[in-house]
């Protein structure tokens, strides 16, 4: 067997990896595919207050949610959907829900999200922010600074 094949069916299998993992993911909760489950992501969004009993201080909190629209079937969905895991684990560090959605762009038209892929950040239930361009994605997703609202407001 020659490095050539080799190297072809080491790619061959890396690709198929990928795409049953993907598969798997797409099936999973990591994924909204409802308008009404979207709605529900989008709602984990809304800021809190608490009032301390001793001092009666009120501390606000201002809670994120961020979801990444992709068309299923894409090379950008599969990529992202092997990511998403790290992603969910980083965004949970910073108390922020972070999921997936394969809903079309029909649907998305009143969440003002005109193009996929793209990466939505909420905050209090209002559209924050919205990120395009797929290498501007990948930038999130690839940094290792744990701190994702950072990261996407240092997007340009």
């Amino acid at each position: 067997m020659d490095f050539k094949s080799l190297k072809e069916k080491a790619i061959k299998f890396k690709n198929d990896a990928i795409s049953k993992s993907a598969k798997k993911l797409s099936e999973s909760g990591l994924v909204i595919k409802k308008i009404e489950d979207l709605d529900k992501h989008i709602s984990k969004s809304k800021n809190t207050s608490f009032t301390s009993k001793e001092t009666g201080e009120t501390k606000n909190y201002t809670k994120y949610s961020i979801v990444i629209f992709a068309e299923s079937g894409s090379k950008f969905y599969e990529d992202a959907l092997v990511a998403v895991p790290v992603l969910v684990t980083k965004a949970w560090t910073g108390w922020i829900a972070l999921k997936m959605s394969d809903i079309g762009l029909k649907e998305l038209k009143k969440y003002k999200i005109t193009e996929t892929p793209s990466l939505a950040l909420f905050s209090n239930e209002k559209l924050d922010r919205v990120i395009t361009w797929e290498e501007n994605i990948k930038t999130i997703v690839k940094t290792l600074d744990l701190d994702i609202i950072k990261t996407i407001e240092n997007i340009k």
